[in-house]
């Protein structure tokens, strides 16, 4: 069931990527064409790229001590990934790259909805978070407001 769909069912991949943090805009993108052209070139579809950022590492890694992380997730044949990866081995400014194997068979609007699902649910989640430290926020405020009215009442009682 190999079809060339957005849809298809095929062997789905995650590949995350550290590039060296002073790496220009211009040859980050070269580095996310390069992934993606790559993938084309094997019948595969790119399902999601994530530009995570520049974000410190949790340890040195030739020497380097923060990274820009991009995340993808791709169908295609299995020798994709192969080629991905010796591309980025070959890369002067990869540092590291983790590539997962997800599922034989890889729905990728399923992974879609799943995806906007989580994001939503986080969004949620922070909103309601915030909300509930702007409701302390204007609790401690009134607090101090009726400190501040107790205190006048006594001074002027005195």
């Amino acid at each position: 069931m190999d079809t060339n769909t957005a849809g298809s069912i095929r062997p789905g991949y995650e590949t995350t990527i550290i590039t060296r943090s002073e790496l220009s805009d211009d040859a980050l993108k070269a580095v996310h064409e390069r992934v993606a052209t790559t993938i084309t070139e094997f019948g595969g579809d790119m399902v999601l790229t994530e530009d995570w950022g520049r974000r410190k590492l949790a340890y040195p890694i030739q020497k380097e001590t923060r990274g820009h992380y991009s995340y993808f997730v791709y169908t295609g044949k299995p020798g994709v990934v192969h080629e991905i990866e010796r591309h980025l081995r070959i890369h002067e400014h990869v540092i590291r790259f983790l590539t997962v194997n997800l599922e034989k068979e890889f729905n990728a609007e399923t992974f879609r909805k799943q995806r906007a699902d989580i994001h939503a649910a986080a969004k949620r989640r922070e909103e309601e978070r915030e909300a509930r430290r702007e409701e302390r926020m204007s609790e401690r405020r009134y607090e101090r407001v009726e400190e501040t009215v107790e205190v006048a009442d006594v001074a002027e009682e005195e």
